[in-house]
């Protein structure tokens, strides 16, 4: 069973996690999005222990086991990998780096449709991979 998180980073520099799928909401921050994920995983788990007791269909549905689905949004992950060069992104997957910057600027909220949100997502995964290939 999945459990749906959206991150967020705050202006401190820490990440939060958010459920969004299970009842109530469960969260937990970080310094890191790896410490993050595992104060969640935690938090989850004794969220189910306590469900045992109190909502049994809750914990029916995840007490097999569960794994968590990270929901990020497109100005929030170039916020949290400052690394990624934007315009140089956009180039790379055929967005013009202006429009770009729009979509990923959380002070003006640019439509972006389902496709190009779908590129733009397909395009991170190739450079995930592309990352993932090299070896030291």
């Amino acid at each position: 069973m999945a459990i749906k998180v959206k991150i967020e980073r705050s202006s401190d520099g820490s990440f939060w996690g958010t459920t969004q799928n299970v009842p109530g909401v469960i969260a937990s921050d970080g310094d890191t999005i790896d410490e993050m994920k595992d104060n969640l995983k935690e938090a989850v788990e004794l969220y189910l222990e306590t469900a045992k007791d109190h909502d049994k269909e809750t914990y029916e549905a995840y007490v097999k086991g569960f794994e968590f689905e990270y929901d990020v949004e497109i100005s929030e992950i170039f916020n949290i990998f400052e690394v990624i060069n934007k315009s140089v992104f956009a180039k790379s997957i055929g967005v013009n780096p202006s429009l770009f910057r729009q979509y990923t600027t959380s002070k003006k909220q640019t439509y972006i449709s389902e496709k190009r949100a779908k590129e733009i997502e397909e395009g991170l995964h190739k450079l995930g991979k592309e990352l993932l290939s090299i070896k030291l």
